[in-house]
């Protein structure tokens, strides 16, 4: 029997915000009538674990991390298991166990915790007034001088030599493909989102805001970024109430590390200590990647973690003068501070939002060490975080500033001299950056999505509704009650109107959902599209009526009225026209000459190969994810115009312009709906399914 010492925590995890409660992760085992918790097992050896696991084979597994994880527990002899207290007591005498924690979460306390703002840094702050930001930059990006990234690029412009972009990894809500932002990968790891549209992978847009930070496009849309152009590697582990398991956080660390990113961001913090959260970033830290997370709202209470972690660069926060936020979590370990009250970035399905808290001031960090990075790709992360502190405008206590305010044109325009005098593990100075910091009177920006006074609870933003509708198609918690194998909602083959599956005309689908929507907000009657068959329909219409009794457990903040049933159901019908471009997607195969179905696994592929098992891959064919974005920015604009129209087979319009893919019956499925006319332009983008 293996023995082993038990050291048991809780876990606090959120973007310094929000956490899961303990009894959801608790289950019971019928046969012995005994509670039982999730807990992440560490053993020193890969044949100590596999002992384990065969000794404890029935308990082994966990429902924290979907099919897309891709046992980095494992790999890293960490083994899940589901144990009562009792079982745990019985490992806990084992020597050769490195380590047992609960993998489990509890509700934090909220409210902020004030204090003064006295400087007692190494020089007196010194400030410039601005009486309004009228600049095209955000007032954020000015007060950390990030507009020097122009600067920058036109003395690169001068250079022949291309260089690589820098890889950053988002741990947070997920990022959507419809933003702005370059995405390399774009992964969910909660369960049950397995085959979630990558369009609308972030349930509440925070992931959307820290990403934008970090990477929006300079394209005169929306707010820039830092460093726009950086490759980001979107790991969805925080779900729809932004929490996350420790054990779904390491998952993602490690395939972090396998795809060989150059800094991964943390926007959420845990209360306690985790020995398989440090063991992870110290292993990424060992890989040459620079770490860095939110120092947490938590005020005097202290830093959380990882931001406390030794291997992290913890991130506080601060206003529009320059002065640390009261929310912000001060200690020894806050490393750098940046903008983190009422700060514009990214939000769902193309809004922009303004929120608070050290969850946005750490990816500004994170743009910077972009900047920097990008001068000379090979320089390690230590010179890295080194310039990035030693750069900072020191103006104020170090427990709550740390080194300073991050400041890119400093740091840039004083590159070189570092670079020269730079060795590894030896401290390297620069003369002090006594910079005036741009404090502003008016920033233009208002609390809006999530910004609190505590920064604890969410406030909805204008389209939070549509996209948990966008998302809800995918969802497993509606089952048939005849079939408990089958869902409600989810699955394209058993519910084809719901995801643009061409076995059914998703053209009339779609139109009759937005249909529905209308009359959720507006009332009156639905007339059925022609083309929409009878089973579609009543699919559609059973769909909606069980909705009838769950608006208050699906919509955000359970707030139930008609204009938020009105966006959920809307979103809804985006779901189905988004998932035209993955579901029923061709493309050419030029040594057969004809048109292949994309799909999802390789098993049900043309011949197995696994380039047609990308429906959902972005980065495959990506033309299609463009289009698809377009239809449903098409879609949003009808859905806000006055006189409330339904949507049209007009949104599908953007496969007319393809050449690397066509889209199943779309001919057909327009002809039924609007007639010959209307469907001649489709002809050329149209393929048999048979």
């Amino acid at each position: 029997m293996i023995r082993q010492r038990i050291v048991t925590f809780l876990t606090v995890l959120s973007f310094g915000l929000y956490y899961i409660a303990p009894g959801s992760m608790v289950t019971v085992r019928a046969e012995q009538n005994i509670l039982e918790k999730q807990y992440i097992v560490g053993m020193e050896s890969a044949d100590q674990r596999e002992e384990l696991e065969e000794e404890r084979e029935e308990q082994t597994g966990t429902e924290e991390i979907n099919a897309n994880g891709e046992d980095n527990l494992k790999e890293n002899n960490m083994v899940p298991l589901a144990l009562t207290e009792e079982e745990a007591e019985e490992l806990a005498e084992d020597p050769g166990v490195a380590f047992v924690e609960e993998d489990v979460c509890v509700r934090a306390s909220t409210g902020e915790t004030e204090r003064g703002t006295e400087s007692t840094g190494w020089h007196k702050k010194e400030v410039r007034k601005i009486k309004k930001n009228r600049a095209a930059e955000e007032w954020n990006i000015r007060m950390i001088h990030g507009d020097q990234r122009k600067q920058e690029k036109k003395k690169e412009k001068r250079k022949s030599k291309e260089k690589r972009k820098i890889r950053i990894a988002v741990l947070d809500s997920g990022v959507d493909h419809a933003n702005d932002i370059h995405l390399a990968e774009t992964v969910s790891l909660v369960p049950g989102e397995e085959g979630m549209s990558p369009l609308f992978m972030d349930g509440t847009g925070h992931g959307n805001s820290v990403a934008g930070l970090i990477a929006a496009e300079e394209n005169g849309e929306g707010i820039t970024g830092v460093a726009p152009g950086s490759e980001i590697y979107s790991y969805r582990v925080l779900d729809d109430d932004n929490c996350a398991p420790v054990s779904r956080v390491v998952e993602a660390i490690y395939m972090a590390i396998d795809r060989k990113v150059d800094i991964i961001n943390m926007s959420f913090g845990m209360d306690t200590y985790s020995e398989a959260l440090a063991q992870a970033v110290k292993d990424a830290s060992d890989a040459g990647i620079l770490v860095i997370a939110a120092a947490g709202n938590t005020g005097e209470k202290g830093v959380q973690y990882p931001a406390a972690l030794e291997d992290v660069m913890a991130v506080g926060s601060v206003d529009k003068n320059g002065d640390v936020a009261d929310s912000s979590s001060v200690g020894e370990e806050v490393e750098i501070v940046a903008p983190g009250e009422l700060v514009r970035s990214t939000g769902v399905l193309g809004e922009e939002i303004v929120s608070s808290g050290t969850s946005l001031a750490a990816p500004q960090v994170a743009g910077v060490a972009v900047l920097i990075w990008e001068k000379d790709p090979d320089m390690p992360a230590d010179f890295v975080r080194a310039l990035l502190n030693e750069s900072a405008n020191g103006y104020g206590d170090q427990e709550q500033y740390g080194n300073g305010l991050v400041d890119a044109r400093y740091a840039l325009e004083h590159y070189e001299e570092f670079k020269k005098k730079y060795k590894k593990n030896k401290e390297t100075k620069l003369e002090e950056n006594k910079e005036k910091v741009l404090s502003f009177e008016d920033t233009g920006c208002v609390e809006g999505s999530w910004a609190t006074d505590d920064h604890g609870d969410l406030i909805p933003s204008r389209r939070i509704n549509m996209q948990k509708g966008a998302r809800f198609n995918d969802s497993q918690n509606y089952k048939v009650t005849e079939n408990p194998d089958k869902f409600i909602f989810r699955g394209m083959l058993d519910n084809p109107w719901w995801h643009g599956y061409h076995k059914q005309n998703y053209v009339a689908s779609y139109i009759y959902i937005t249909q529905a929507a209308n009359q959720m907000g507006y009332g009156g009657t639905v007339n059925a599209p022609s083309g929409l068959s009878p089973r579609a329909k009543a699919g559609i219409d059973a769909g909606i009526s069980y909705l009838q009794k769950s608006w208050k457990k699906e919509l955000a903040s359970g707030t139930v009225n008609a204009k938020a049933k009105r966006d959920f159901v809307w979103g809804m019908a985006t779901h189905t026209l988004a998932d035209t471009f993955a579901h029923s997607a061709y493309v050419w195969n030029k040594t057969d000459k004809m048109w292949i179905h994309l799909v999802h696994k390789k098993e049900n592929a043309y011949r197995k190969d696994k380039k047609y098992a990308v429906a959902d891959e972005p980065t495959k064919y990506p033309e299609r994810w463009n289009d698809a974005r377009n239809a449903v920015e098409e879609s949003i604009r009808r859905y806000e115009k006055t006189g409330h129209p339904a949507g049209t087979y007009n949104e599908f319009r953007y496969v007319k312009n393809s050449d690397s893919y066509r889209l199943g019956k779309i001919y057909d499925f327009v002809k039924d709906v609007a007639g010959v006319s209307a469907a001649s332009g489709y002809k050329g983008s149209s393929c048999s399914t048979k």
